[in-house]
């Protein structure tokens, strides 16, 4: 028998083990607390040992370090990013006059409730800082002139387009406390009607009404209002065909919804096949269209028992942008007495 060859004195713990790929490939030789577990499993004690030195900070955590002793680099900000997201979530609370839940948040920015969490309790957010140490650069005037001009309007009751009128808007009020009827809104241009639909569905969710999933179809693209976060929207530039498939996908969805109100802006004129679902609805939920024509009156009193209003839109000549809202209620016809 041939004699073994000696390993070098420097590598007492290593050994050569064959292999198919590489028959001079070196092992290291286990440490003894490992070789006693015949099941290779590591020990709780040893765990922490294996697995590593702990990762070093990375560059924002130095940088926080550097606070505390004095030397302060750019930006410098006097806040977090998570302070600043706590700020603006009581802003929102005291705007809204109601609490801002992680669920409502998570519904307006389109995120997941546990990412909303992350964002507002613990994420740093060094991109936001970023954000604001560049915006604070700018004077005040291209500071305001360049959030305006990257933020939506926000379609309320308080906007001056109707907040000049404030026995109309009460009116408009009334009409959300409805718990089963048709509101249809008729005149005015197309812009000022999108205006009063999307301002009745923000008020019927700071009023208190939570409006669930699939609880309405707008069939303009949310690019001039902030969208209300629980209706569907459908851009009709892409045709009426394609709008109709799209509708048709997901009307069972809104048919079914929970929501107590339902809006649909264009939807009454674009897809006919749907009228007598939509009056149906309005036997027991309260039903808002916006439409350009007004719906045959005749029609809907034949169809529909609770309470018809139809909300007329003109401009207003006293107040720039202005929007006059008549409301009136459709009288049913008496029925012949015997």
């Amino acid at each position: 028998m041939p004699a073994t060859r000696a390993l070098p004195a420097r590598h007492p713990l290593t050994i050569r083990s064959r292999s198919a790929h590489d028959p001079l490939k070196t092992r290291a030789v286990p440490p003894s607390w490992f070789r006693e577990n015949r099941d290779g499993a590591l020990s709780k004690g040893r765990r922490r040992e294996f697995a590593g030195k702990p990762k070093p900070m990375n560059k924002q955590t130095r940088k926080t370090e550097l606070l505390h002793d004095g030397l302060i680099a750019a930006p410098g900000c006097p806040f977090t990013a998570s302070a600043l997201f706590g700020d603006l979530r009581s802003r929102l609370a005291k705007e809204h006059r109601r609490p801002m839940s992680y669920e409502r948040l998570a519904r307006i920015m389109g995120q997941s409730t546990s990412t909303t969490h992350h964002w507002f309790g613990l994420f740093h957010h060094p991109h936001v800082l970023g954000f604001l140490s560049l915006l604070e650069r700018l004077s005040p005037a291209q500071r305001h002139s360049f959030i305006s001009a990257h933020c939506r309007n926000y379609a309320t009751f308080d906007d001056p387009r109707l907040a000049h009128a404030p026995g109309k808007t009460g009116k408009l009020i009334e009409l959300l406390n409805l718990k089963a009827g048709l509101t249809i809104i008729t005149g005015g241009t197309d812009s000022s009607r999108t205006f009063v639909f999307t301002a009745l569905g923000h008020a019927a969710t700071r009023a208190g009404g939570r409006l669930l999933s699939g609880a309405g179809i707008d069939l303009h693209l949310p690019t001039r209002f902030v969208p209300v976060e629980s209706l569907v929207y459908i851009d009709e530039a892409l045709g009426p065909d394609h709008a109709r498939q799209l509708i048709q996908r997901i009307w069972p969805r809104v048919l079914t919804s929970a929501a107590p109100q339902l809006f649909f802006n264009g939807v009454w004129s674009a897809v006919p096949e749907v009228r007598d679902d939509l009056l149906r609805c309005a036997r027991f939920k309260h039903v808002i269209i916006a439409e350009q024509g007004m719906p045959d009156v005749r029609h809907l009193k034949a169809k529909v028992s609770t309470p018809i209003h139809v909300l007329t839109l003109s401009a207003s000549k006293l107040v720039p942008e202005g929007i006059l809202v008549a409301c009136r209620r459709v009288k049913r016809a008496k029925r012949p007495e015997n």
